[in-house]
């Protein structure tokens, strides 16, 4: 079903849909310059999404804290396989079309932060004829959108040119998905981090939430491992600790992903790969990121996951050599029950909520969209269909 914001953008055309998109090219002094409603903030997770949200508070004027439990970046974020993405597995309609304009929020946030983005694409695809029928008709799907980002069905040859390095054999229905991008998450965390700072903000870690002690529409309260901290609005980006937060259940049980970063290696990979197996991409500083497909054996240990996913990226990359990894992480990834954002006020105004699976893909959206909630009291025709409220 399409949400309110969704039938609009059934019957705009493309010049009305491309003024929507302009907000966020607005500058900064034109956006900026409104007095602030809210004068302070506490971030509760500093991985993207509680970074990307306290950074553009920041920007507002707020005085922002931004807490973790660990630091910056060391849960699901800094072990998170980085894809940018708009692509057909995103559904129903309004996530698809939030996460398109994640695409557009993350070049203009690119722009603004000097960030670390590769937009090469992504090439998806299967040897089994069963799983490519599922594909073509996945991506049928997809483009009968309104809006949709620029995707289609190429053969092997059309994608060795793309990268010369992969075994396609001679798969004729591989999807090219030309918008994706590929990120460096702690890059990126770290230089919002540096923004938020020179904004007049601070960041504390370890600093581990502990409990709401008070809360009532003008301020809360919470304890913390270094005390209590008091705030007009909280808002919790804490991932898989959401439901023990808020002691409603939120998400699915989390599910762990192996990713393997290596050391800087030759160029072998221009896109983001999707293949049998195994998922990978190349950062521009050489590092190879790989994931692979399936939920993480957690009973295997760190050089039995490497010596599988070594096995499948070696079948999959032509003449590849045996990886070598700098690290070998386990994230823990939050999904919702019903695998949508979780995002918007908690039951009264100063507690939010902003936790997803797609963190990486939606941060930059989803930073400008909170902050706008948050600081002017107003609610986004965006978020509607993936408001907190729908679990109670």
């Amino acid at each position: 079903m399409l949400n309110s914001f969704s039938n609009i953008i059934l019957i705009m055309n493309r010049r009305d849909f491309l003024k929507i998109v302009s907000l966020f090219a607005l500058s900064p002094k034109r956006v900026y310059a409104q007095k602030s409603k809210a004068r302070e903030a506490i971030v509760i997770g500093a991985g993207i999404i509680g970074s990307s949200i306290a950074y553009e508070l920041s920007k507002r004027g707020v005085k922002v804290t931004l807490i973790d439990k660990k630091a910056p970046g060391s849960a699901c974020s800094g072990s998170s396989f980085s894809w940018i993405n708009a692509t057909y597995p995103k559904k129903p309609y309004s996530y698809n079309l939030f996460s398109q304009l994640g695409i557009n929020a993350f070049h203009l946030l690119q722009k603004e932060l000097s960030l670390n983005i590769k937009w090469n694409g992504s090439l998806e695809w299967s040897p089994k004829l069963e799983d490519q029928k599922k594909l073509i008709e996945s991506v049928n799907e997809l483009q009968s959108y309104p809006r949709y980002s620029p995707t289609s069905l190429i053969g092997h040859r059309k994608a060795n040119k793309l990268e010369p390095h992969i075994n396609f054999k001679s798969n004729e229905n591989i999807v090219y998905s030309r918008a994706d991008g590929a990120i460096d998450p702690k890059d990126a965390i770290s230089k919002m981090i540096d923004a938020i700072k020179k904004n007049g903000g601070s960041v504390l870690y370890p600093c581990k939430f502990e409990k709401i002690v008070e809360t009532n529409d003008s301020y809360s309260t919470v304890k913390t491992s270094m005390g209590i901290l008091k705030s007009e609005k909280i808002i919790f980006c804490n991932g898989i600790d959401i439901d023990n937060s808020f002691n409603i259940s939120f998400l699915k049980n989390p599910r762990p992903g192996v990713i393997i970063k290596t050391k800087p290696h030759k160029n072998l990979l221009n896109s983001v790969v999707y293949g049998p197996k195994v998922h990978a991409h190349q950062q521009s500083n050489g590092q190879l990121i790989i994931g692979e497909q399936i939920t993480a054996p957690i009973k295997e240990n760190s050089k039995d996951h490497l010596k599988r996913i070594n096995t499948h990226f070696k079948n999959m990359v032509k003449g590849a050599s045996d990886l070598r990894p700098s690290e070998v992480l386990i994230g823990w990834r939050p999904i919702p029950k019903d695998d949508l954002p979780i995002i918007g006020r908690f039951k009264n105004k100063s507690l939010y909520i902003a936790v997803m699976h797609s963190g990486i893909s939606l941060a930059a959206i989803v930073g400008n969209l909170v902050s706008q909630e948050i600081v002017d009291e107003v609610d986004s025709l965006l978020l509607n269909d993936f408001r907190p409220s729908r679990f109670f």
